[in-house]
């Protein structure tokens, strides 16, 4: 298993024990959420209810920022809790991966901050989280929305309030952020998506990704499409291969337009595949016969995982996966250090891109990507299998 992935599955774990422990007291409509034994730090901490918090006139207290309350399961003790809060509320600030106790509070008290929520969440999260004190948010409130983005360092105009309001994204991680934050403090990404009407994940990454295709009827499809995390991922890992090989051969710009005068994503798929299927014709140069039958070798070696060391294996490679693995076959132009690893995991072939990495410590290697077949991105199985095999050094 990855670290990230070890990490998230940890972080999963801690927030459902606090959900455990949380208490409902009725008479004082309190929800009590007691970390004594799982966060020694934290002792046990008060939240009022939703009511209290639109009445209450004593400062906001400062709770726990890593807190997921809304992703928490909804056992009897919370629900009590939850169930004055209305749903659209909830649902907003669940979008947040912090804060959301300290969002709602706020929400709650200040009608602004719940009318900002609504209306642009991602400034209402970023005002509440950038570490002003309460009487520094109040002052603001009383500003305009550009005086707000600039306060959080952003441009100070209209244009950064409009691509704001415009966002549709149904969360918020650490590279969803970065991406609104490179948008945003670039003229011209931020100048190109004035004329989307919704921003979503996929047009989001895409602009943050490939700026070239802001504005394109690419990317006003994917704009009104629904998002997911792997379509978001799948997308730009299929953009990057696309643009990679046609960096690789040179294409002429007319032939790269082709990508951006698309309208859905298996048209791109298409396009990349008749490149794929040229320059392969081109690199093996009647050689065909010649090559081993890579596949014989998977199942034959005494070994899992195969390092492929000639041209010939990266080209069929990359004819099984659908994947232009041999453009990065080192030579003259590419470091020697990359290794292509290729397995067979219940019957399927998967490849990986790997550099070897000397240090102080030994040799180590880095994951440059991983593709199975048909190009497909990997799930958690092959990953891990990875991984492990990674961590055994015998590369």
């Amino acid at each position: 298993m990855s670290p990230k992935r070890l990490q998230d599955r940890t972080q999963n774990s801690l927030q459902q024990r606090l959900a455990k422990n949380c208490y409902w007291d009725d008479l004082e409509h309190i929800l009590w959420i007691d970390c004594r034994r799982i966060l020694p730090a934290r002792g046990v901490v008060k939240v009022i209810s939703w009511d209290n918090m639109m009445l209450d006139a004593n400062p906001i207290p400062a709770y726990p920022p890593e807190f997921k309350i809304f992703t928490w399961s909804n056992y009897s003790q919370l629900a009590y809790w939850r169930k004055q809060i209305p749903k659209w509320v909830q649902d907003s600030c669940a979008l947040f991966p912090t804060h959301q106790l300290t969002l709602l509070h706020y929400c709650g008290k200040y009608p602004q901050i719940l009318e900002l929520l609504d209306q642009a969440p991602l400034l209402a999260w970023r005002l509440i989280s950038s570490g002003l004190q309460e009487p520094e948010v109040v002052a603001l409130l009383s500003g305009k929305r550009v005086e707000m983005a600039a306060q959080m360092g952003w441009p100070g105009k209209e244009e950064t309030v409009k691509f704001l309001r415009n966002l549709r994204l149904r969360w918020v991680n650490q590279e969803i952020a970065e991406q609104v934050e490179l948008c945003l403090l670039d003229e011209r990404r931020l100048q190109a998506l004035q004329s989307l009407p919704r921003i979503n994940s996929m047009a989001l990454s895409l602009a943050a990704r490939f700026p070239e295709l802001i504005g394109s009827r690419l990317h006003h499809a994917l704009a009104q499409l629904p998002c997911r995390p792997m379509q978001c991922q799948s997308m730009v890992a299929l953009l990057e291969d696309a643009y990679r090989l046609a960096e690789a051969h040179a294409l002429p710009e007319q032939e790269i337009a082709r990508i951006g005068h698309s309208r859905y994503l298996v048209e791109v798929t298409q396009i990349y595949q008749a490149w794929l299927s040229t320059a392969i014709e081109s690199a093996l140069q009647d050689e065909e016969q010649a090559m081993p039958v890579l596949s014989e070798r998977l199942k034959a070696s005494a070994q899992p995982f195969v390092v492929l060391d000639v041209l010939e294996d990266w080209i069929q490679l990359s004819l099984w996966q659908q994947h232009a693995w041999f453009i990065d076959f080192p030579d003259q132009k590419n470091a020697a250090d990359l290794k292509l690893v290729a397995w067979l995991d219940e019957g399927k072939v998967w490849g990986a891109l790997l550099s070897t990495l000397g240090g102080e410590e030994g040799e180590s290697s880095q994951i440059f990507r991983v593709r199975g077949e048909e190009n497909s991105l990997p799930n958690a199985k092959p990953l891990s299998d990875l991984h492990l095999w990674q961590a055994t050094g015998k590369l």
